[in-house]
């Protein structure tokens, strides 16, 4: 049978490996439904502030406009992994008085959630976070004396 968390368990396992490089400052998920994810990561350290969750919704509006914007002045640039792509073709934007909205264009299989994930970095990343450092970061890069 197989493992109903190993998603679960991959994921906090790539996070851990993550932070462990110092790199990693916040984690973005939508708020409903993540108990599992939540109590993954805070098993492994990585919980309280560092765990945010980003509405959906309208409230994505900013980071919709901003990610339109920054793909527009060629700072934000994404690598050109056919996954996106197809994400991106699954969405639908609609107008919802003052706001944007993206959904899926159709029920069923068509995912949208690499685009969704893009929205939440932006969100988290409209934060501004610094990364603390570690010791493994000024080992690697070493000391800069003048």
């Amino acid at each position: 049978m197989k493992d109903p968390c190993a998603d679960i368990e991959h994921l906090a396992n790539t996070l851990q490996t993550v932070s462990k490089t110092g790199k990693l400052v916040m984690v973005g998920l939508d708020p409903q439904g993540v108990g599992g994810i939540v109590d993954a990561l805070a098993e492994r350290g990585i919980d309280g502030p560092r765990v945010v969750g980003v509405a959906q919704g309208w409230t994505l509006s900013g980071a919709i406009k901003t990610a339109e914007r920054k793909l527009a002045d060629g700072s934000l640039v994404h690598c050109g992994q056919p996954i996106m792509a197809w994400a991106v073709s699954n969405a639908k934007v609609e107008a919802r008085g003052n706001a944007i909205i993206i959904t899926k264009q159709a029920a069923g299989n068509l995912k949208i959630d690499p685009l969704m994930a893009l929205l939440n970095a932006v969100v988290l990343m409209s934060k501004n976070p610094q990364a603390k450092p570690t010791m493994a970061g000024f080992l690697r890069r070493g000391l800069l004396s003048a």
